[in-house]
């Protein structure tokens, strides 16, 4: 039987999503849970990675298992750490694939401008700056679309040589002394979603302008564009196996 999982984590004190030799993993901590429940080695597959000190309220994963349980989510989540969470845990089809099925992801940025704050070290990006929002939203609209990001990621073009990518939305909306970029799209390649974010900082401070901007785009280059925002502030917030459907705009 196969089973799809929804997972909330908090990263930082991991060496990413997936197992590393010698390193703590989101993966390995979960596939050792589920050993010691049903006796044997599981193999979980994600909807993709997160790197070190990322962070998620809604990643997806599936695995295969045979053995059935009265509550499988309890104890599972009985054998986790504090800062792993099952949300939710249900059989699907076997045609189910957490990452090929997937139709687009929400990924979520946080910036506090205001203020260090000692207490948010591990959950966003502090640039302790102030931000001008409205730059942000106008830049934020060049990648909007259906695009080439070769400029905009870290992933080899040897690894995946079409990096053509679709975000549906970006949002910017301030809370007090923090900034919320949210980005929809049907898919992200490595540090893509902190490089654009730090690109979106650098423009609300009078470092890039829009013509800089549009260029490293254009350009479809690894060294058209230096920057790369805090992992900690970087959020996987949701999965979805549905098409994009425009909605509403959350205050925050």
């Amino acid at each position: 039987m196969r089973y799809k999982c929804i997972v909330s984590y908090d990263g930082t004190a991991y060496a990413g999503w997936q197992r590393q030799n010698g390193k703590r993993s989101i993966q390995q901590t979960i596939e050792e849970a589920l050993k010691k429940i049903v006796c044997q080695d599981i193999k979980i597959y994600a909807s993709g990675r997160t790197d070190a000190q990322v962070h998620a309220r809604g990643q997806v994963f599936h695995f295969d298992c045979d053995k059935k349980f009265a509550d499988f989510r309890k104890a599972l989540n009985s054998q986790l750490p504090k800062d792993i969470y099952i949300l939710s845990m249900e059989p699907v089809a076997d045609d189910f694939h957490s990452r090929f099925s997937a139709c687009y992801k929400h990924y979520d940025y946080l910036i506090n401008d205001g203020d260090y704050d000692p207490l948010m070290v591990n959950y966003c990006c502090q640039t302790n700056r102030k931000l001008d929002i409205a730059l942000m939203e106008k830049f934020s609209k060049i990648f909007i679309g259906e695009h080439d990001f070769t400029s905009f990621n870290a992933t080899k073009k040897a690894e995946v040589e079409n990096q053509v990518r679709t975000i549906y939305r970006i949002d910017v909306k301030r809370h007090g002394n923090m900034i919320k970029i949210s980005y929809y799209g049907n898919g992200f390649l490595r540090y893509m979603v902190r490089i654009l974010s730090q690109c979106l900082i650098e423009a609300a401070l009078g470092n890039l302008t829009e013509k800089q901007l549009t260029e490293m785009l254009e350009a479809e280059d690894k060294r058209a564009c230096h920057y790369n925002g805090q992992p900690q502030g970087l959020y996987l917030m949701e999965v979805s196996y549905k098409p994009y459907l425009v909605a509403p705009v959350a205050e925050w």
